[in-house]
């Protein structure tokens, strides 16, 4: 992907064009981009102007089916094209960080699902681009916005729990969906940087130390599944895990909204010196018997309403939104967060292949 290389000066503040709606170009329109422009047109304020994908035909039916009237192969031609005010980056994990940095350079505000980039030093010069352009970087970490991971965070913020000492998570995957993800990116930056973000959020400390260990079982470029114990400096530690091999047969999760046809068996455990806290997400209440199995449609991330979709996913893409027009950072989500999780995510990495424990500066 080549990339330009020309800095714009823009404006202080939210939106480069003056007062109206924030405009958006959208990169990326499979399943998940789709999602995104579903939710994007109901988010007052704001507005899907272009949308870019490397299949250029399916950028313009896409665009077509939602009432964008420009369409591109090229994502930086997109951003370049001066009439927008912000991008969201749902295209592949290899691109985010190039584009976003792209983007800032073009004075637009970032919008990327995570992980922010797949390399520290590429995070790093998102965070360093982010500062000299003034413009907002929000991640995707959309647990952060899902009502149970509040409560959570609010039980631990508020001295319920006491000091952490402890925290545990996992986060599970169905079987048939590494056959896509296997081959691409490793899963601590797919599915662990979820959980690592979490962590983060909740211990409210600097890790310290990583030491991590994998398997592969499917024979793909990447590992079907890695665990991984943080120690942080206020002597704190967490455990991390994750698998993509949840089986065919497990009751179905994802059947809201955002049809994957699989489970998502995630959960986290939070324990402190005076209480613990838990929640796990295939346990979201509501079941679906029939003949062709058992379905408990999760109701956090992005359930669809009588008229909207809500959860989550709204609430992000709201706050992001509201970030932008303001020109103001993500209190929820601030960039350094990201960049962190990406610190710990390359150790895991490095700890695994050299089979020891990797301090972090």
């Amino acid at each position: 992907m080549a990339l330009k290389r020309k800095r714009e000066k823009s404006p202080p503040g939210g939106l480069r064009r003056g007062k109206g709606n924030l405009r958006i170009g959208l990169v990326g329109v499979g399943r998940f981009g789709r999602l995104h422009l579903a939710v994007l047109r109901q988010v007052a304020g704001c507005e899907v102007a272009a949308v870019a994908d490397i299949d250029g035909e399916l950028a313009r039916r896409v665009g077509k089916a939602f009432g964008v009237e420009r369409a591109y192969e090229d994502a930086c031609s997109m951003i370049a094209d001066g009439e927008l005010d912000a991008v969201d980056i749902v295209s592949d994990e290899a691109t985010h960080g190039p584009l976003a940095i792209e983007a800032l350079r073009r004075g637009l505000h970032v919008f990327v699902e995570k992980p922010l980039a797949t390399s520290l030093a590429e995070a790093l010069k998102v965070r360093d681009t982010a500062a000299e352009s003034g413009r907002v970087v929000m991640v995707g970490n959309i647990s952060r916005f899902a009502q149970p991971y509040i409560a959570l965070k609010r039980a631990a913020s508020d001295g319920r729990l006491g000091p952490l000492a402890m925290i545990h998570a996992s986060r599970h995957f169905s079987r048939r969906w590494f056959e896509h993800f296997g081959k691409r990116v490793h899963p601590v930056y797919e599915s662990g940087v979820h959980d690592i973000d979490l962590i983060l959020w909740f211990a409210a400390a600097r890790c310290a130390s990583v030491y991590a260990v994998e398997k592969n079982v499917s024979g793909y470029a990447y590992p079907d599944a890695f665990a991984a114990t943080l120690t942080f400096e206020d002597g704190s530690i967490a455990t991390l895990s994750s698998a993509w091999m949840v089986p065919d047969r497990a009751p179905e999760n994802l059947v809201e909204t955002l049809e994957l046809g699989g489970t998502i068996d995630a959960s986290i455990e939070l324990i402190g010196e005076k209480g613990m806290a838990k929640f796990r997400l295939a346990d979201s209440g509501p079941a679906v018997w029939t003949d062709r199995g058992v379905q408990h449609p999760e109701l956090s991330l992005w359930p669809t309403g009588h008229d909207r979709i809500g959860g989550a996913i709204a609430a992000e893409l709201e706050h992001f939104v509201d970030r932008a027009r303001t020109g103001k950072e993500s209190p929820v989500a601030p960039l350094a967060d990201s960049v962190e999780a990406l610190r710990i995510a390359e150790a895991v990495v490095e700890s695994a292949k050299k089979g020891t424990a990797i301090r972090l500066r």
